[in-house]
């Protein structure tokens, strides 16, 4: 079995876990944001979806880290070693971790890069990180962010503060801006949501508003963006991680649910600040279909009948002739068509079967 070393600390454990799929340039700018945070106690995971483009080897040059410097059945990773630990998916039961010394830091000179042999999506990507993190890292809680995020050095600080001060919380989530790469953008895109269950509408509050102070306080909220959402080990121990059946999209927003259920709160913290390379409408195909599809799977997994019943005629009583006339007529594109038409298809069956 493989030893990795690492420390306790009286601080709460906290484990980033950042997911990329042929996305280096992004990734690389996330760490180098990431290796300024001044949270005195954390873990990184960096997972790799099988990246069809050469992110492995610009991560490798990033760290100064050459290809062949990764575990294997007969290595030792002591606290001598600042730069990156690699491990191929085959081998994830075959690690141990000892918590007697020091891995992790106020400082990202240590990356656990888990090298997946496929692409499981964000659900199943960021699942396998966060069960490696369960049984070896022990954490208190999770961070998942976004490979295309810039952080505050401030923001984890600050959001484990409103954590602390508030009981019960599953689930936080920073203010968002959008990212803009020439200024330091206060464009708000994301300060927390709610949903109606009986039409299964999200509402992301202070979207496209520009940041005057409007949100200057912590709220509970409904969910919290995906982009970056602190977990704690309680929820995951309660609930479980993401439900790997979205593959991407709603994922989020089905798992604060469930954690609402629970008993849990999902909180908005106004002083984490983050900036997200957010792409507003212009998403491809694919997305359209997964966020259609996945509207009704959150509609199966989240809603009772009656709230069923009026989300699926909210649906296709307004929100589908409001798509459907956006695609045919503005943007006319058959092929976004053909995703938004196949995602509704697809989600109508789903409804139809068992949980």
């Amino acid at each position: 079995m493989d030893t990795v070393l690492i420390e306790k600390s009286v601080h709460p454990n906290v484990v980033f876990i950042v997911l990329n799929w042929n996305g280096w340039q992004d990734t690389l700018e996330c760490l180098k944001s990431i290796d300024k945070v001044n949270y005195p106690n954390y873990f990184f995971i960096l997972a790799d979806n099988d990246s069809e483009d050469d992110s492995l080897d610009r991560i490798r040059s990033y760290c100064n880290t050459k290809p062949d410097h990764k575990i294997n059945k007969k290595s030792e990773i002591s606290d001598k070693i600042k730069n990156l630990v690699e491990i191929d998916f085959e081998n994830l039961n075959d690690i141990k971790i000892n918590l007697n010394n020091s891995l992790n830091s106020n400082k990202l000179k240590n990356i656990i890069l888990i090298k997946n042999d496929e692409n499981y999506g964000f659900t199943g990507g960021n699942n396998i990180a966060l069960n490696f993190a369960k049984q070896n890292l022990k954490p208190d809680y999770y961070l998942l962010l976004n490979n295309d995020t810039v952080v505050e050095p401030d923001f984890l600080k600050n959001m484990m503060h409103s954590v602390q001060k508030h009981d019960n919380v599953g689930f936080a989530g920073p203010k968002i801006y959008y990212y803009k790469p020439a200024e330091v953008s206060n464009l708000l895109s994301f300060t927390g949501g709610t949903i109606n269950l009986n039409t299964s509408e999200p509402s992301p509050v202070g979207k496209d508003q520009i940041d005057i102070g409007q949100h200057e306080y912590d709220r509970v909220v409904d969910y919290v963006e995906g982009s970056c959402m602190l977990v704690s080990s309680e929820l995951a121990e309660s609930v479980g991680f993401f439900n790997q059946d979205y593959f991407t999209y709603w994922e989020e927003i089905d798992w604060c649910i469930r954690g609402k259920t629970a008993g849990f709160n999902t909180i908005y913290t106004h002083k984490a600040k983050i900036w997200h390379k957010c792409y507003g409408s212009d998403i491809g195909a694919m997305s359209i279909y997964y966020m259609i599809r996945n509207r009704f799977l959150f509609m199966k997994m989240n809603e009772t009948m009656l709230q069923q019943f009026t989300s699926i005629i909210y649906y296709f009583c307004y929100y589908f002739w409001k798509i459907l006339f956006s695609l045919v007529f503005i943007r006319r594109d058959k092929i976004k068509l053909r995703s938004f038409l196949d995602g509704t298809l697809d989600g109508i069956k789903n409804i139809k079967g068992k949980k």
